[in-house]
């Protein structure tokens, strides 16, 4: 049983279509459609009295005070760069271990005989530094901040924070003896 409607997208379309249309054929102002308007009889207005110019008064304008100069001072300035200090602790050999036996593996699956000798000794000697480095790397910590500070008076001088700062670059910040704040 073929059960289509005629309510298919096509139908739909082309009613929309002739809706726009028929509503883009009416007046476009919003007035209703009326007949062509018929000539009224001329109607006769009295000229109106001459009005008599009177000369607007001349503008006047305010004059704005000139800003202040920018004063040039030792105690405020702005954050030019911020620069992390870190701490590496002592390595434990934990790293150079793992690495070291890691290398050592490694280097024996290579070559057979005297060269897979060697190949080992190579792995485990090249392990040992490359885990040791990783160890240090992994273990850095940062401990403070060294913020650079333009001075208004052009000097540049540099403080150590310990701990988060909470400055950016271009901050505008204040000296109070050793110590940076923002301003």
């Amino acid at each position: 049983m073929n059960t289509k409607s005629w309510y298919t997208p096509g139908v739909v379309l082309s009613a929309l279509c002739a809706a726009m249309v028929v509503s883009a054929c009416g007046p476009q102002n919003g007035e209703p459609v009326a007949a062509a308007p018929v000539p009224a009889a001329p109607v006769t207005t009295p000229a109106p009295a001459p009005v008599q110019a009177v000369p607007a008064p001349a503008p006047t304008y305010r004059v704005a005070a000139p800003a202040p100069a920018p004063v040039r001072s030792d105690r405020a300035g702005q954050v030019s760069s911020i620069e992390p200090i870190t701490e590496t602790p002592k390595a434990t050999g934990v790293g150079a271990v793992a690495g070291g036996v890691l290398g050592g593996v490694l280097g024996h699956q290579i070559g057979n005989g005297t060269g897979r000798d060697v190949a080992t000794v190579a792995g485990a000697v090249g392990g040992a530094v490359v885990g040791n480095k990783i160890e240090k790397n992994r273990s850095e910590k940062v401990v403070g901040y060294r913020v650079h500070v333009t001075l208004d008076n052009g000097e540049q001088r540099t403080f150590e924070q310990s701990g988060s700062t909470g400055l950016r670059v271009g901050d505008r910040v204040r000296v109070d003896g050793n110590q940076v704040r923002r301003s």
